[in-house]
């Protein structure tokens, strides 16, 4: 992701020059990172001038279970955000991918669950992306665990989250590791600090569910469905123990912004990584489905043209 500041950001109800989108310091946002965000994904169709947006509608009901978690009313009506991201897509043309950013934020109202006495906002990013080959990553174990239930709503995807997330990646990276793997309270595997964990047996595919920390990936849920249609391949939520991943034939993350990434080493030890294998097959058909012309081919994507 290109961490180039864009010209145009989607502000509280329109396109905006960039540089006009400020809050105070004082704001519940700044000041305790009270806000709920999704990451969305806009490919760039080859040889036209358009992009598709997967899963869009998707996103955006997430985004409104998110506040209603964390009791944050929404400050516009989730078409009106829909639209929001279309209109930035066509202010600013790329013909790289784009990776959109819908955020919710609470101005001020810091203990109340009354909408008249809180002052809400929205903004949408867009960052340019470099299509990438099928990474791979290192992960480790660190002492830092998945914020769960009830201390937090495991649910909403919130800054708020990302600030534990800030400090496991950080001890990863100390570890010589490239991602962390979070457990939750009970000691199994609920995510890593930002993608879904994927494990495949010889039965078929395992992934944590979200009673375990793991949030509702609608990435996963779409290469669920790819798995089992399309490959005939089982995927089943259960509670995965982090030695498991050392018996798997295979371990892949997944998530809007990493697609599909091989596992190729926990802690040190290697992994099953074959390198026509099952992962990277699946990587293959992922990227087909949100890159085609054909809007058959995606029942997910919303097309713009710009």
């Amino acid at each position: 992701m290109s961490l180039e500041k864009p010209t145009k950001i989607w502000w509280n109800g329109a396109v905006a020059d960039w540089q006009d989108a400020v809050v105070h310091v004082t704001t519940e946002t700044a000041m305790r990172g009270v806000n709920v965000f999704e990451g969305v994904m806009a490919y760039k169709l080859q040889g036209r001038s358009e992009h598709a947006v997967i899963a869009l509608d998707e996103h955006l009901q997430r985004l409104s279970r998110s506040a209603a978690l964390l009791h944050l009313p929404l400050p516009y009506p989730l078409e009106e955000l829909r639209q929001g991201v279309l209109d930035l897509i066509r202010a600013e043309p790329s013909d790289l991918d784009l990776y959109i950013r819908p955020t919710l934020y609470l101005d001020s109202g810091a203990y109340t669950q009354d909408p008249s006495r809180m002052r809400m906002g929205a903004y949408i990013t867009s960052y340019t992306r470099e299509r990438a080959l099928l990474r791979s990553v290192r992960l480790v174990s660190t002492p830092w665990t998945r914020v769960d239930d009830p201390a937090f709503p495991s649910q909403a995807k919130s800054g708020a989250v990302y600030s534990a997330f800030r400090l496991a990646r950080m001890a990863a990276v100390r570890a010589g590791g490239d991602e962390p793997l979070l457990l939750n309270a009970r000691g199994t595997v609920a995510e890593t600090a930002g993608a879904a964990v994927m494990a495949v047996f010889p039965d078929g595919v395992v992934s944590p569910p979200p009673e375990d920390g793991a949030l509702d990936s609608i990435t996963r849920g779409v290469l669920t469905r790819l798995l089992e249609d399309e490959f005939g391949v089982k995927v089943t939520q259960r509670s995965l123990r982090p030695e498991e991943l050392h018996e798997a034939q295979e371990v892949f993350l997944c998530g809007t912004l990493d697609e599909v990434v091989r596992v190729t080493s926990f802690d040190g030890v290697a992994l099953g990584s074959a390198a026509d294998g099952l992962v990277r097959a699946l990587f293959d058909r992922y990227r087909s489905v949100c890159t085609a012309t054909d809007s058959a081919l995606s029942p997910l994507r919303t097309r713009v043209a710009w």
